[in-house]
């Protein structure tokens, strides 16, 4: 029977796959890295010093993430995180099972990385598509950390919708097409779903208090999107329907794990 520990890393395997961290199948990695998160496991060196290990693997591009490497811990790392270095020192569990662990340290801020020379770890990467999967990664983190700069933060339950702008535009018609602009993180420690199944069953709506408006688009993915802890994406909605700019018109949130609503501007 699998131990408490390897399943919670197995389901680390899922949960956090959307963070890039392979092993690099052409590197090995050193017996004394193996030998500190035995003694990390065992009590006998500090965070601090196993951290160090985790450095090197970056440095050296055993353990490859394009953000660059590891620098500090702020948090208590959980328990199983060192059960799991145990179990990996005496080679109960896999390489990648190890991984997914170091994988939630991250995704949950326990421990950072800096994006020093994070151009120079790209161009250093040993394949064509490593380094076009590193440099589109670069791109879409930046372009995630300048919108939630210049947007406007509504915390709704677990999740934070940061209000990046609206767009709208009107149509021969006489209708006006909106569009919304997010990007959404969840803040808490467990997955989070976003539901909009059609436009008859969508948590989401457009409403001027008198009527609500239902979605014409919106970058949901078969209806649904989930969010692993601090799991951040862009969200965008559009409305296409007789909208009077001169009434207030709000975003409403209809989830089983929260409700609000945000105040929509006009551009």
């Amino acid at each position: 029977m699998a131990s408490f520990s390897s399943v919670v890393c197995v389901l680390c395997v899922v949960v956090f796959s959307a963070v890039f961290m392979p092993i690099n199948a052409e590197s090995q990695i050193p017996n004394w890295v193996k030998t500190n998160a035995k003694l990390w496991n065992q009590g006998q060196i500090s965070d601090d010093e196993f951290i160090k290990g985790l450095q090197f693997l970056i440095e050296n591009k055993i353990l490859i993430i394009p953000l660059g490497s590891v620098i500090s811990h702020d948090n208590k790392i959980p328990s199983w995180i060192k059960n799991n270095a145990g179990l990996w020192a005496n080679d109960v569990i896999s390489n990648d099972e190890f991984v997914s662990g170091i994988q939630y340290l991250l995704s949950s801020g326990i421990i950072t990385i800096s994006q020093d020379n994070v151009v120079t770890n790209c161009s250093q990467l040993a394949t064509a598509a490593d380094k076009e999967t590193c440099y589109e990664q670069l791109a879409y983190d930046t372009k995630i950390k300048n919108s939630i700069q210049a947007a406007t933060p509504y915390v709704i339950g677990p999740v934070t919708f940061y209000y990046v702008n609206s767009e709208s535009q009107d149509a021969d018609d006489g209708k006006t097409i909106l569009t919304i602009h997010f990007v959404v993180k969840n803040n808490s420690d467990h997955q989070v779903t976003m539901t909009c199944q059609n436009r008859d069953s969508c948590s989401y709506v457009l409403s001027d208090g008198q009527h609500d408006i239902s979605y014409s688009t919106n970058t949901l993915i078969y209806g649904s999107m989930t969010l692993v802890p601090n799991d951040t994406k862009f969200l965008d909605w559009t409305f296409y329907d007789v909208i009077d700019p001169s009434k207030n018109y709000s975003f409403v949130i209809k989830e089983q794990w929260g409700t609000g609503s945000i105040p929509v501007k006009f551009s």
